[in-house]
C-alpha cells in the first residue's frame, strides 16, 4: 500500500489502508460467502479501494490503485515447495488448477513462476466464483473425471474446503498457519501443513 501512496501521493498510513481494504474485501468480495457472484479481480479491486479511498477521505484514483495492486500481485513468487510438490505429483496424477484469479492475471504470475498443470480453469472462463458448487462442477466437465474422484486442494477455508465440498470433492486443506478451521466450515478430508507434507501422504504413503 505504500506504493500506492505513493504514485497517487497520498498522505494516508500505508498499513491503516491495507487494514481496510482486508476489512472491504471481507464485506465486499463474494468468495468469502456462501452464495458468491462472479466479478472480475480488478474490478472487485476497484470497487475495495473505491471504499476505502471514500472512508479515508483521500482523492485517490481505484481503477490505478487496482491496476497497480494487480500488477504488483503478478510478480509475487509463488510458495517455495509449490513448484518442487507439482514436479513430484507430475508422474502419479493428472494435474488440474482451479483459481479464482482472472485469466491475464494467472497467465501472467504462472509463467513467471514456470508453474505447468494439465489443465487450468480461472473463475472468467466458468463464469463461477468459489466456493460456488458451479466452478467445481465446470472443472470436472473439464477434465471429464468424476467430481468424487478429484482431490482439490488449497490454503483457505471458505473457497477451498467448503466450495470442493459442497460440489462432492474430495479436498485438502494447507493449513500452513495452523489455524482453526471456522465452525461453518466442514471438515477436509485431509489436513496438512505444507505441500512437503501433502506429498508424503499421496506419493510416498
Amino acid at each position: 500500500m505504500a506504493e500506492i501512496c505513493a504514485a497517487q501521493s497520498l498522505e494516508a498510513d500505508a498499513a491503516e489502508m491495507w487494514r481496510r481494504f482486508l476489512r472491504a474485501s471481507y464485506l465486499m468480495r463474494s468468495e468469502h460467502h456462501a452464495d458468491p457472484v462472479y466479478k472480475r479481480y480488478d474490478q472487485a479491486w476497484a470497487d475495495q479501494f473505491e471504499y476505502v479511498f471514500k472512508r479515508m477521505r483521500l482523492a485517490g484514483d481505484a481503477w490505478v490503485a487496482a491496476r497497480q495492486f494487480k500488477a504488483a500481485l503478478a510478480e509475487a513468487d509463488a510458495f517455495p515447495d509449490a513448484r518442487p510438490a507439482i514436479e513430484a505429483l507430475r508422474p502419479h496424477y493428472r494435474l488440474a488448477l482451479l483459481s479464482n484469479a482472472d485469466d491475464d492475471f494467472l497467465t501472467e504470475c504462472l509463467a513467471r513462476n514456470d508453474l505447468q498443470f494439465d489443465t487450468i480453469v480461472t473463475s472468467e472462463r466458468a463464469e463461477a466464483i468459489k466456493p460456488n458448487p458451479a466452478i467445481f462442477e465446470y472443472l470436472a466437465r473439464k477434465i471429464d473425471v468424476p467430481i468424487g474422484n478429484i482431490l482439490y486442494v488449497g490454503d483457505n477455508p471458505v473457497p477451498d474446503v467448503l466450495g470442493p465440498v459442497r460440489a462432492g470433492m474430495k479436498c485438502a486443506w494447507v493449513n500452513r498457519n495452523g489455524l482453526r478451521k471456522p465452525r461453518n466450515i466442514p471438515q477436509p478430508d485431509v489436513r496438512v501443513r505444507s505441500l512437503d507434507e501433502l506429498i508424503r501422504l499421496l506419493v510416498y504413503a
